[in-house]
């Protein structure tokens, strides 16, 4: 793929601040950059947004807002509170979507999912207001304890059509679908509900839940034909590469983005 077609995720170069991670984009010729909110902190968000657009970079995603499983009612409206935050951060940055991670069970299963049901019902008068898609993350069963009781792309297909938003769709890695074997099927359904594509290689083994990920090309994702089935489906944006790597993370970031542009270049 070309980079221009192409956006950095910021926890690719996880330790970059705001300022080195658009520099890195903007000197390898990404089209954009994904935004971990780590990176807003103390950030001037008008500034950032002007300076992304100096260099013609867009921010294809803010991650992330979710978390709506709580196990008390105070805490859910601790969530909501930082969920409106991330959509004012979205927002200033005119960001194509705020990512959704959305939260684990707390001993029911069931009554997890539908707190996530209920909590982006909730949340989406706010972003509409504010002009901000909001991207379920669907991720690998292994994180429903953990990260999201949202497991497969089907489950995020039938969630995004009960709440019935056109601001409502799915932020789709590869990292957690590759196995799925209606993955094909699920992504035409998504269809132009697509609103953020990212890429992560499956390595093995597996040296921790959320940190071992590899560069497209490492592992063993077909990561040409996953970005064919989401262009076929209609996604026309840019597709990030977002690596949580603890092996990619002890190396200094221009090499990581190095190694990102030749995994993309065979894509």
């Amino acid at each position: 793929m070309d980079l221009a077609q192409c956006s950095l995720n910021s926890v690719t170069v996880k330790g970059a601040g705001f300022t080195e991670v658009a520099d890195l984009a903007e000197q390898w010729g990404f089209g954009g950059v994904g935004l971990w909110r780590d990176v807003l902190d103390g950030v001037d968000l008008a500034g950032a947004s002007a300076r992304l657009r100096g260099s013609g970079l867009r921010v294809t995603s803010v991650c992330r807002g979710g978390m709506f499983p709580q196990p008390t009612a105070e805490l859910r409206r601790e969530a909501m509170a930082d969920n409106r935050m991330a959509v004012d951060q979205a927002h200033a940055l005119g960001a194509d979507c705020l990512v959704l991670v959305c939260g684990a069970a707390h001993g029911d299963l069931a009554g997890a999912r539908l707190q996530v049901h209920d909590g982006i019902a909730e949340l989406e008068p706010y972003a509409r207001q504010a002009g901000v898609r909001l991207a379920v993350e669907p991720m690998h069963p292994m994180m429903a304890s953990s990260r999201s009781v949202i497991t497969s792309l089907q489950e995020a297909n039938d969630l995004i059509e009960a709440i019935d938003s056109d601001l409502v769709g799915i932020a789709l890695d590869s990292y957690h679908v590759w196995w799925d074997a209606a993955l094909q099927q699920q992504i035409a359904r998504a269809g132009e509900r697509l609103f953020s594509v990212q890429l992560a290689d499956w390595v093995t083994p597996i040296q921790g839940e959320l940190s071992s990920r590899g560069m497209p090309g490492e592992g063993c994702i077909d990561m040409t034909g996953f970005v064919a089935d989401c262009r076929n489906a209609g996604y026309a944006g840019l597709v990030e590469v977002e690596i949580l790597s603890d092996r990619w993370w002890a190396e200094a970031a221009p090499r990581a983005v190095h190694a990102a542009a030749n995994g993309l270049a065979a894509v």
